[in-house]
């Protein structure tokens, strides 16, 4: 790889072009391996993640994987918050039938409480 450093435009006589373009002299020792280095780190295709990069092919077909997995978890949360709505409701309806019970074994035990007061204040 060679280096060059940015060309210049000169501007001279009318005779010659005015876009003549002159190039400085290629770099030679540490001032060459230097810009070396700061090609190589600039050029992306030896990096490791221009290597590991993907085809199209291989996201769409990961991009399809991950929709068809979003859509099979969003069914399932479907159903899951279906089951919790029928568990709530069935407790809801558990707990009504159990304040009825409540009420109606109160309602007996105060009619038999009553019913022994009564009877017994005939006897005596």
């Amino acid at each position: 790889m060679s280096v060059h450093a940015a060309p210049t435009i000169i501007n001279t006589n009318d005779s010659i072009n005015q876009n003549t373009v002159t190039t400085a002299p290629p770099l030679t020792g540490q001032a060459a391996s230097q810009a070396n280095n700061a090609n190589s780190s600039l050029d992306i295709s030896n990096t490791l993640a221009a290597q590991l990069q993907p085809s199209n092919k291989a996201l769409s077909d990961a991009n399809q994987e991950l929709l068809s997995r979003n859509a099979q978890l969003q069914r399932q949360v479907n159903n899951l918050q279906t089951q919790v709505n029928v568990l709530v409701y069935e407790s809801k309806g558990q707990l009504f039938l159990y304040g009825a019970f409540t009420v109606l074994i109160s309602l007996l035990v105060g009619i038999f409480i009553s019913w022994l007061v009564f009877v017994r204040r005939e006897r005596w």
